[in-house]
């Protein structure tokens, strides 16, 4: 099958691009904010984006990233979350000291009490009673004061595990997207990245690409992009289908990858053939106007770690294999191959160079 021609232009370069017309600095923490904006990744970050006006300042960038991408500025929410530890850790020492004095306490009146009932000679009842009253006096107040320190170290330990999930927040937005919370695509890199750890003996495994057909169809003018809903709903059956817990990702826009654990390519072509039509078997509905707009297809394409000599070879074996499939009317699945596999019946599609 031959290659799909006109090819567009990619995302990468439309942004750069972007970004130069604008006037806005090559700043990596820059160039993810507007591809997070113009990718539909984000609606209300694209809002937000083009409220700014059309003279884009570097502070009002960097406002919008820490409210939408809080990890570029991950210097400032670690001081801050310094200060907070370090605000926890002096009252934990307080604690500790309170809990020295109140022992050292308890200790002398119990050294007083047993310095009486020790004393040899006469046994003096007023005295031994004495020493038992303030002994069970010391005893209740020590009780109390274990209570009240408890109570409070309990307190603090939710503190810090407060803090602890806040820090386990701020990583996971690192590597999860917004819209769909599936991987996104710092996390398939660094997926890709596992797979040929070691070159020489990269895992066995399969990527598929996957594109929605005609997205722009799922689109209400005056709403937020419609389209939306038809990637969740992607995003919900790519996960459905995903039992063996393979790693799933949405990359932009409407595309998504799954890396599947399995080196059998008859298998992965059984699982993403299952998986399109699990997602083309129910119509989407806008639930606001009732308007109907049909099942939703996918444009497919898989490539195996074993012909691929590098993550990026991978990457252009299965994105060659998706573009086949679009380039024959899509909602279609292609195999990227340099033989014919022998397991893999005659109607499903390869694609070969």
């Amino acid at each position: 099958m031959a290659k799909s021609e006109g090819q567009s232009t990619s995302i990468a370069l439309r942004i750069a691009t972007l970004m130069q017309q604008m006037n806005i600095d090559s700043l990596p923490r820059n160039y993810e904010l507007i591809y997070e904006a113009y990718s539909g990744a984000n609606p209300e970050l694209a809002s937000a984006f083009a409220a700014i006006g059309k003279v884009k300042s570097q502070k009002a960038l960097d406002e919008l990233g820490r409210k939408f991408l809080p990890h570029h500025h991950e210097g400032n929410h670690l001081s801050s979350t310094n200060e907070r530890i370090r605000g926890q850790m002096s009252l934990f020492m307080n604690l500790i000291q309170e809990e020295k004095n109140s022992l050292a306490e308890f200790g002398k009146a119990v050294a007083d009490a047993s310095s009486t009932l020790a004393a040899d000679g006469e046994f003096d009842r007023e005295a031994i009673s004495k020493s038992i009253g303030n002994l069970a006096q010391s005893a209740a107040q020590q009780a109390q004061r274990n209570q009240s320190l408890a109570a409070r170290a309990e307190t603090q330990s939710a503190a810090i595990n407060e803090i602890k999930s806040d820090m386990d927040a701020l990583e996971r937005t690192k590597f999860i997207d917004p819209l769909t919370g599936l991987g996104n695509r710092r996390a398939f890199n660094r997926a890709m990245i596992r797979i040929y750890a070691n070159p020489e003996l990269p895992m066995l495994c399969g990527l598929a690409f996957a594109d929605v057909d005609n997205v722009r169809r799922f689109n209400v003018a005056g709403e937020t992009p419609f389209s939306n809903q038809a990637i969740i709903e992607v995003a919900k059956h790519l996960q459905a289908a995903n039992g063996s817990g393979d790693f799933v990702a949405r990359l932009d826009g409407s595309r998504f990858a799954f890396l599947f654990n399995s080196g059998d390519s008859g298998e992965i072509m059984r699982i993403v053939e299952d998986a399109r039509s699990l997602v083309g078997a129910k119509d989407v509905v806008n639930p606001a106007s009732g308007r109907n707009f049909g099942p939703i297809t996918l444009s497919l394409g898989v490539a195996m770690s074993e012909i691929a000599k590098s993550p990026a070879d991978l990457v252009t074996f299965a994105e060659s294999a998706m573009a086949a499939s679009q380039g024959a009317g899509g909602n279609k699945v292609t195999l990227f191959a340099q033989t014919q596999p022998q397991n893999l019946p005659k109607d499903w599609m390869l694609y070969k160079e």
